[in-house]
Formats: C-alpha cells, structure tokens, sequence
C-alpha cells in the first residue's frame, strides 16, 4: 500500500501556524516580487479571488474581504516542510517527497487491513496538527495513481480515504477523467472525443488504444487504475545544468549592485550543486533589461559569458569568484538591468581526486567548510552564513512588501512569551 499525504492550503497553513489570530481567516501567498497569488486558503478563495490572479487587479478585493496577504517566505516554507518528512520517516520504510507539500510513504510487504491503515493516516493527522501545526490529507491506495485520487477525496472523509476494492469502481465512475493524476486537459479532451467519459471507462479501456491515444502515460495510468504498479519510488534528479535567478523589483543600473546580486544566486546554485553531491567545471552569467517589446535600442541589452574552472568543484568561495571575473566583460553602463542569472555547467557526480598542483589537506579543509556551512543553512536558514560581498549593497533584492519573520531558522525572529 502507499500513502500520499497532503498538506492542506500549505503555503497559506504555514503563515498561520505563528499567527493564530489568522486560524479560520482568509490568507493569500503572493509570488517572486509580489506578482501573482501562488497560494490561498478555502476562505480567501470564498472571497472571489483565485490561484493565479495578478495582485494589482485583485488588491481591492483583498482590501474589502480583509484577506491576510504575505509575499513567499520560502524559507519557513522549506523548514516546516522537512519537520513534516521527519514525521513522516517514523513510520513508512520508504518515503518519496514529491513536492515540498506532500510525500508518498510505500508501505510495502505490510498485510494490514483497511482499518490498520485509517489508523496510521489519522496518527499522522494528528500528530502533524499537533506538533507542527499543518492540517494534512491521507489517501491510501495500491498505486500511486490511486493514492492521488483517494488524497483528492480524503477531505470528504474526516481527511483519511483508504482505498477499497469493493468501492474503488464507484468512485471512479464519479470522477472526471481530467482529476486522474497525469492525465491533462489535453488528454482528457482526446478521451472525451473517443467517448471515454469518466475514470471507470478509462480504467476499463484497453491497453493498446490506451498506448496509442495517450502514449505510454496512458498506458501506465490504466495500469494503475486496475491496481497494477506501474510507478515506483522516483530518486530525486540529477541536473546537468543548475541554473539560479530571479528578476528584480526595480532596475539596476550600477555593476556593483549586480556583483552583490551575483554572488548571492551564484551562492544558491552552488548549495544546489552540492545537494546533489555534484561538482561543476563551468560557470555561465546572463544578464538582460527584459525589454524585448521595446522599440528603443537604448533600453534592449542582454549578454552571457562563461568561464572554465581549473578544476571540477563545489567550493563556493572557488566558483563565486569565477562568476565575478565574468561580469565586467559583458556589463554595459547605461542600461537598465532587471534579471541576472547563473548556470553551472560541465556536472559531475562529486568523488575527491587530489590535485598534482594542491595540497590535500587544503582540499578537506574545503570540504568541511561546506559541509559545516550547509549544516548551519539547514539549521537557521538560508543567507544566515553568506559571503561577505552579499552584504555591500542592496536595491536588487525582490519586492517582499508582505513577507512574513522566519520564525523558525532566525532567532532574532523567535516569538517571545510574556
């Protein structure tokens, strides 16, 4: 059996756990820069405003509702979300974080009935609420395609569903083919075209024009649909090209200013790298004005360089200093920049190799460097170790009118008892 867990309104759930004045309000997560809501809870959404919706034309709805706006504050966001998978790892043998607001926990070779497995979704329930403050959903089911769609229903369950073979067809009939995990709107509109109505119908549907209207999705989905296993436990992704950036909220004109941005999303992407435990021999800058509809050559400029390292490293120091040898080669005073982005090439899986010309020693030194400055990211947060060239210069930052205190990786943030 697997269970897929499911944080309910995440985003929204986690700016609420330090704000009980909020529980039961309407809360709204705006996107990079303050643009777009990415994020709302069941009231906000009763309000009228939904996922997507630019901020600009919906403020005066917030404003009339009085809905608690916050810019993203992925750095709770990340924290809360590893409390969550801590949990999770004390009971399943095997767990796949999907996304940073759910997991799959394969319970494999476990012959417990349907009862054993409530009990175990409302334990997590339970303890998730209590010790983190997350309300989450539990579907349960044999595949992973089933389990999406019993976590999907779970809410109409007291927030646990577990998969019953003599009422799975029942619930298939009832479902839109389009709420079928994997299936877009895409396909959903080829299947309705080929007369294949609702989930039970493409559960029943053969094999081969399964294959054939949908490819090997649509094969794999009517497998799963019939309780056959067709997707196991993904390991996370090795990228060839980790890739860092963000736009800024306001012109930047002074090179300064982007060496400061640069040596910050150059910091990211190298945190990234070594998450994977990977090295990199190349380091690529992009910056651009974004004015691509611009008629005026004056306000239009982008440009990229690269540069090879002596060797393949995840050292931060190493490759930041790389990055800013590229800068004043393709920077042009004048212009207006808004985004600055950093690619790291040439990956390879992480494995120590002396260097002829180093001394060894320098080399674990590193490496424990790193190591203990990953550990502190992890433990309070990102930028709570920095390069000291981060902090010279600021007016690059993103627009965060709304962001909300890490109250759990900063202590200055910690909320006091009176």
């Amino acid at each position: 059996m697997i269970l897929h867990a499911d944080g309910n309104s995440f985003y929204a759930s986690c700016e609420q756990i330090y704000r009980p004045d909020l529980r039961g309000k309407p809360v709204a997560v705006l996107s990079n820069n303050d643009g777009i809501i990415i994020a709302l809870n069941k009231e906000a959404k009763r309000c009228g405003i939904k996922r997507g919706d630019p901020f600009f034309k919906v403020r005066h709805i917030c404003d009339a509702h009085n809905i608690a706006v916050f810019s993203s504050n992925y750095t709770l966001y990340a924290d809360i979300s590893r409390r969550i998978t801590s949990i999770y790892l004390e009971y399943a043998p095997e767990i796949e974080e999907y996304s940073i607001d759910e997991s799959f926990l394969f319970f494999d070779n476990c012959n417990w009935s349907i009862k054993d497995f409530e009990e175990i979704g409302y334990e997590l329930k339970r303890r998730i609420y209590k010790e983190v403050g997350i309300p989450i959903c539990v579907g349960a089911a044999p595949t992973k395609t089933l389990a999406k769609l019993y976590n999907k229903n779970a809410k109409e369950h007291g927030g646990v569903f577990v998969y019953d073979e003599k009422k799975v067809d029942a619930l298939l009939e009832q479902t839109e083919c389009g709420d079928i995990w994997r299936i877009g709107r895409a396909s959903a509109r080829k299947l309705a075209q080929n007369g294949i109505r609702n989930a039970l119908m493409l559960k029943q549907m053969p094999l081969y024009k399964a294959k054939k209207l949908l490819t090997v999705t649509g094969f794999d989905t009517v497998q799963e649909l019939n309780g056959i296993r067709m997707l196991d436990k993904v390991s996370r992704e090795t990228k060839d090209v980790i890739t860092a950036s963000r736009q800024f909220s306001v012109k930047v004109y002074d090179i300064e200013i982007l060496e400061c941005a640069l040596v910050e999303y150059t910091q990211l992407a190298v945190e990234r790298l070594r998450r994977q435990k990977s090295e990199c021999q190349m380091v690529q800058i992009c910056i651009s004005t974004c004015n691509y509809y611009s008629d005026k050559p004056e306000e239009q400029y982008s440009n990229a360089a690269a540069v090879e390292l002596d060797r393949l490293t995840s050292y931060t120091p190493d490759i930041v200093n790389a990055a800013r040898t590229i800068l004043p080669h393709i920077y042009r005073p004048g212009y207006g920049y808004k985004v600055i982005m950093v690619n790291l090439m040439k990956i390879m899986p992480a494995q120590y190799q002396s260097w002829l010309w180093t001394d060894p020693m320098a080399d674990i030194k590193k490496q424990q460097l790193m190591k203990a400055v990953d550990t502190i990211s992890a433990d309070y947060g990102r930028r709570s170790i920095t390069l000291a060239k981060y902090h010279t210069k600021s007016g690059w930052q993103m627009k965060r009118e709304f962001l909300s205190p890490c109250v759990t990786t900063d202590l200055n943030n910690v909320p006091a008892v009176e």
